[in-house]
């Protein structure tokens, strides 16, 4: 066999074991968690649902609203479950386009960023970033001033709290709107964003899977017997 056959032959083998391990795979449905809508998002494949857990999407919040005006806000969620075909996520963070952040800074205005940890009700630790841009530009003791007033709403409200809650408010834009009124009554203010959520850490029980979730309500009960 010449040295162009072997080639061919070896490219053959190669693109025969790429359709055998496409045939193989089967295609999942990926849901939104609850708190978000719990509608459909994607199909994704996988050669079996184990490999499926623990990758994350990223999405539009359009996906999920179908409102055109939440095409900046990227999702990430994250795979927990499968069952069956249907795959289920949880939520892993959120963050808006570049182009439009840099839409909303104008020359002669001043970016103030407040970033936190908060502590959902229920257990979510999360970085949040809000951005405020104000009408002006201001010094360091008012963008201290703003920060400061930002970061006691955002705490506050997280902690009164849980994940469906504060996502809500996040994404219905209440959360800004009440950022907003704290940090115009240190200098005026043209815009607030929540920038960016970072899912620092899950409650234990919302990585359970469904065997582990009915031991620990098991486990519950047990206790409350005794």
């Amino acid at each position: 066999m010449s040295e162009r056959q072997k080639a061919a032959a070896a490219q053959e083998k190669v693109a025969i074991s790429k359709r055998d391990s496409w045939a193989l795979k089967k295609w999942f449905s990926v849901y939104a968690p609850h708190y978000l809508g719990g509608v459909f998002l994607a199909e994704v494949p996988a050669s079996e649902p184990q490999k499926l857990l623990m990758r994350t999407l990223e999405v539009s919040l359009y996906d999920i609203t179908k409102d055109i005006s939440h095409l900046p806000v990227k999702l990430r969620l994250q795979i927990k479950e499968v069952d069956g075909v249907r795959a289920s996520t949880r939520f892993k963070g959120l963050e808006l386009t570049s182009d439009y952040i840099k839409s909303l800074v104008r020359r002669g205005t001043s970016k103030v960023a407040a970033i936190m940890d908060v502590r959902t009700r229920d257990g979510w630790h999360m970085r949040v970033t809000i951005m405020a841009i104000t009408v002006h530009g201001v010094g360091a003791a008012q963008k201290s001033a703003i920060r400061k007033r930002i970061i006691h709403v955002v705490t506050s409200r997280a902690a009164e709290s849980d994940i469906g809650q504060f996502l809500r408010e996040v994404l219905d834009g209440t959360l800004a709107a009440d950022a907003f009124v704290a940090a115009k009554k240190i200098a005026p203010i043209r815009k607030v964003e929540v920038a960016k959520i970072k899912v620092l850490m899950h409650p234990p029980e919302e990585g359970a899977r469904p065997a582990a979730r009915e031991a620990v309500a098991q486990a519950g009960a047990s206790a409350e017997t005794q």
